[in-house]
């Protein structure tokens, strides 16, 4: 008798999980039985697609980083080309003093690598760029144990640079607040950087960042991230679906190895191996009885929210060049958004030349919940601060809003000795996988990681390695 397998969620971790359990079934010559169990009545979690009027609209993440190779690799693997960034697109804007300003060119996260664009910068004061200069006679060696982004980029380059640099771009990726952020589960390679060189300034300089195969420090898919969901899912021909189902209970199965995944249409799943690719708040949820430790751990990792919004404008309605890729808006300032994305000029292959695509971005870590917001108020936000900034009265031809409540884990200083603890509590319910991103990596290949990681550690368990 074959084995059966039940998966958790479908999202890119929980497709990943059964893309790479099938790989390894047949190697092994097994033919298991796969359930994928998702609670919506769509497979993809936060990676969705729409298409209109020429425009590719993402509802979530539009890119991922090229060089965690984990996912540049498997869309090899299914036949999907990688697009990169428009060539040179090398400017950010910060909105500073009701204006937007461009980012010095060569920053990395805080490290300004050219030294002219960062002396020339009117976002730094003199005092400001002076005390950034101090970090060229920091000492090799880091502190003991995991510390906060915050204070490690404040002791490196001081306050400004912090609030005005580090912070909203920051922000943009992970939506927490620098000084809870874990540095260690974030961003190593700084540390390792003032392990081996002391000064931050130094290391960039005789370490640059890796760079994917298109030359882009971020890609995508020619036709939308879906793409991706849409190829694993036809790679997947044997998997069984259940959709709009949630798994309410996970319990010993009597008599010997495995599980009951009781459904909440009232049905039950006997499993060999059981794998969770959810939220950490709904895994902690279905491991309250099985494993309560990890269930406890899982529980206190917090998540924040985020909106989405996409609007799409005629290029001669939008005032100023879009010859960059967007701003950041610092903590403080009298904006409700956070960040904009010009995603039609950062990826021409957006839309059909005639018309912009603009991305907002609401939800900030400690301030207001936009989720709530109905679509007028939302929409009536992003449009405000749109005019402000950038100086657009005309209303757009198009708009999506798109609300992701709890959907952005949060690492907190010290986050990984967590992980690890998790993972040496869920040692003890053997069968039984954890994966996605509320653990080593929020991003999307960190995700298809996990779902590989946790698919290797299930055929261990069933013998096919």
């Amino acid at each position: 008798m074959s084995e059966r397998i039940v998966v958790v969620g479908g999202g890119i971790t929980g497709l990943s999980m059964a893309y790479y359990l099938q790989k390894k079934a047949r190697a092994a010559g097994r033919e298991p039985e796969i359930v994928l169990v998702e609670k919506s009545d769509r497979l993809g979690g936060k990676v969705q697609t729409d298409h209109d009027r020429g425009l590719i609209i993402e509802a979530g993440p539009d890119s991922f980083l090229a060089r965690k190779a984990w996912l540049s690799d498997l869309c090899k693997e299914l036949g999907l080309p990688l697009v990169g960034t428009r060539p040179n697109l090398n400017r950010t804007y910060i909105w500073h003093k009701g204006r937007l300003v461009s980012l010095p060119l060569g920053m990395q996260i805080m490290i300004p690598t050219k030294l002219v664009p960062f002396l020339t910068t009117p976002l730094i004061s003199w005092r400001g760029k002076l005390r950034a200069g101090f970090d060229l006679f920091h000492r090799k060696g880091t502190k003991d144990g995991d510390q906060s982004m915050g204070s490690f980029v404040r002791r490196h380059f001081g306050t400004e640079v912090l609030d005005r640099v580090a912070a909203p771009m920051l922000g943009g990726i992970y939506a927490g607040d620098p000084y809870e952020m874990s540095l260690e589960a974030t961003f190593p390679m700084f540390l390792s950087m003032e392990k081996k060189y002391g000064s931050l300034l130094l290391g960039a300089r005789k370490s640059a960042p890796p760079k994917g195969p298109t030359g882009s420090a971020f890609v995508t898919v020619a036709n939308g991230l879906r793409s991706i969901i849409d190829a694993l899912v036809a790679a997947l021909p044997t998997v069984q679906y259940r959709m709009s189902t949630e798994v309410t209970s996970i319990q010993p199965r009597s008599g010997g190895k495995g599980y009951k995944v009781a459904l909440s249409d009232g049905s039950t799943l006997d499993a060999d191996v059981v794998m969770l690719g959810a939220p950490g708040f709904v895994s902690a949820r279905l491991l309250a009885d099985l494993a309560p430790e990890a269930a406890r751990e899982l529980d206190e990792i917090p998540y924040n929210s985020a909106v989405l919004v996409s609007l799409g404008y005629r290029v001669e309605d939008v005032p100023r060049p879009l010859d960059g890729s967007g701003f950041l808006v610092p903590k403080g300032e009298p904006l409700d958004i956070t960040a904009s994305t010009w995603v039609t000029t950062k990826w021409p292959h957006t839309g059909p030349g005639d018309l912009a695509l603009i991305r907002g971005y609401l939800g900030r870590a400690g301030e207001r919940d936009w989720c709530s917001s109905s679509d007028d108020e939302i929409l009536s936000a992003v449009k405000r601060d749109l005019k402000t900034t950038m100086g657009i009265t005309a209303d757009p031809v198009l708009y999506r809003v798109n609300r992701w409540p709890d959907s952005l884990p949060q690492y907190r200083v010290n986050h990984l000795r967590k992980a690890e603890r998790i993972d040496a509590h869920m040692e003890k319910v053997p069968g039984l996988y954890l994966a996605g991103a509320a653990f080593r990596g929020a991003g999307l290949p960190d995700c298809v990681r996990e779902g590989g990681e946790a698919a290797e550690r299930a055929a261990r368990y069933l013998g096919w390695v």
